[in-house]
């Protein structure tokens, strides 16, 4: 069915056959409808690629005389994509299926990925500014972790972007014509460097982002079994492989697309062996993750058994448990489950089940990573609490500062008043002596003097005592 609706966009591609008013090509979900004249059916085998249908029977749609396909009466906006009658398609033993219910859920699938895609954004940017910020958290895991969380901003961004200015998926506005039936057609004329630039880069960030998970792994590998190896070189031969590697095989599929299948903006391709150019190399970074993946849980296993052996912790086993489940997301593990499912071997509800689970994945990793390695980290926690506390801290010193800074001309004020008062008050000076109702002591220059002259005449009058207490001595003696 994808090779099927591949030719399909490759029709609508070409435009209309001739001058004239014309239904658009369509792909309805199920079958791929030719540009047909205003006011004419279109009548088709049944798909045999679909295995509840009668490749026997015909299926019809009908174009209206104003250009646009008849609609379904259920819904409100299908004129441009129309309804087709499937009826006569369907054995006895299958209920009708509407193929309209892939366009009821393209959009919902659109939006869960855009929400995801910013969730994802919002919480990478601020992990990486929380661990950038602190000079604590400048260990060489969470090196790893900055660049894994980088790579998987610049695969959000241009997701967003891609997603933003994009036209139905097809291409920039300037690479299409809008037909008065409210179709879109890819100009075949121009070279269109934009959009492949775009569609490039998503590529890059895609490729990235896995190569980025499989530097986590390796380091992780590493570090259980060359434990001299990861200190002696660092992470730098981690961060220029995670982030060029993927231009080896990203550069040969822009060059296939330009000189072999340089059609639309590359978003599409007739076949999937070019497109196995930059899919091989994801494949078996993802398969060899996994293969770190279960060498470390064994590790971890051996250990678990070794310390139930010396003593029975059960909160060793829920730390290991803890640390496995910690590390599925960090390996890419659900990425083995998704590249198993064989698309198109089952009924199309198995499908849209596989690409609810798949986009939702994609769009809501960042979050996740960011949420494991830095929001619940107890070393971020601690900084962001010591930072709160800091902050706290400085506020209510600057509080105490302006307010003391308020309160200090008042007491001086009261001091230098009370001051005045204690001199006009408290001293009274009679006769050039200092009476003893005088509170200054010291401060008071006549109170000095004064204090002067009482010792001296009190030391006159004891030499005097002492004398005469000599002279008494004498006469006694005589």
């Amino acid at each position: 069915m994808e090779k099927m609706q591949i030719l399909c966009y490759e029709i609508i591609a070409h435009g209309p056959p001739g001058p004239g008013l014309y239904c658009n090509a369509t792909w309805d979900g199920a079958m791929c409808w030719d540009y047909t004249p205003a006011g004419s059916p279109a009548i088709k085998p049944c798909a045999e690629y679909i295995p509840s249908f009668k490749p026997s029977e015909f299926a019809i749609r009908e174009c209206l005389p104003d250009g646009t396909w008849k609609p379904n009466f259920e819904e409100t906006n299908s004129s441009t994509v129309g309804w087709t009658n499937y009826t006569r398609c369907l054995s006895t033993n299958h209920k009708p299926q509407l193929p309209i219910d892939k366009h009821n859920h393209l959009p919902r699938i659109q939006l869960m990925s855009e929400i995801g895609y910013g969730i994802s954004l919002a919480s990478l940017i601020v992990a990486v500014t929380i661990m950038i910020a602190s000079k604590r958290l400048h260990c060489k895991s969470n090196v790893l972790h900055i660049n894994l969380f980088c790579a998987f901003i610049l695969r959000a961004s241009v997701s967003f972007l891609k997603s933003l200015i994009f036209v139905d998926d097809i291409g920039l506005e300037k690479d299409i014509i809008r037909n008065p039936g409210g179709t879109v057609v890819f100009k075949n004329d121009g070279l269109h460097w934009e959009c492949k630039l775009i569609v490039s880069i998503f590529m890059y960030a895609v490729a990235t982002s896995i190569m980025w998970i499989l530097m986590e792994g390796l380091y992780l590998h590493m570090l259980v079994y060359k434990t001299l190896f990861t200190e002696r070189h660092g992470t730098r031969l981690y961060v220029l492989f995670g982030w060029f590697s993927s231009l080896t095989y990203v550069i040969p599929w822009i060059l296939v697309r330009m000189f072999k299948e340089n059609e639309l903006c590359w978003n599409r391709q007739k076949a999937d062996g070019y497109f196995w150019i930059i899919k091989a190399p994801m494949h078996l970074s993802i398969l060899v993750n996994f293969l770190f993946f279960i060498n470390i849980v064994r590790v971890l296993c051996v250990k678990s058994k070794i310390s139930r052996h010396v003593r029975n912790d059960t909160q060793h086993l829920r730390k290991t448990a803890k640390f496995v489940l910690v590390l599925i997301p960090l390996f890419g593990v659900v990425y083995i489950a998704f590249n198993a499912y064989p698309i198109g071997a089952f009924n199309m509800e198995a499908d849209f089940i596989y690409l609810y689970c798949e986009m939702f994945y994609n769009s809501f990793q960042g979050f996740v990573l960011a949420l494991l390695f830095c929001f619940l980290n107890e070393e971020v926690q601690n900084e962001i609490k010591k930072w709160c506390f800091k902050r706290k801290l400085n506020t209510f010193n600057t509080r105490s500062i302006l307010l003391s800074s308020w309160r200090k001309p008042s007491t001086r004020l009261s001091r230098d008043m009370t001051r005045d008062t204690h001199i006009t008050e408290g001293t009274h000076h009679i006769y050039g002596k200092c009476t003893d109702t005088c509170k200054l002591n010291k401060k008071c220059c006549e109170h000095a003097q004064c204090l002067h002259k009482d010792r001296a005449t009190a030391n006159g009058r004891t030499l005097a005592l002492q004398s005469e207490n000599v002279n008494s001595l004498k006469d006694g003696e005589v």
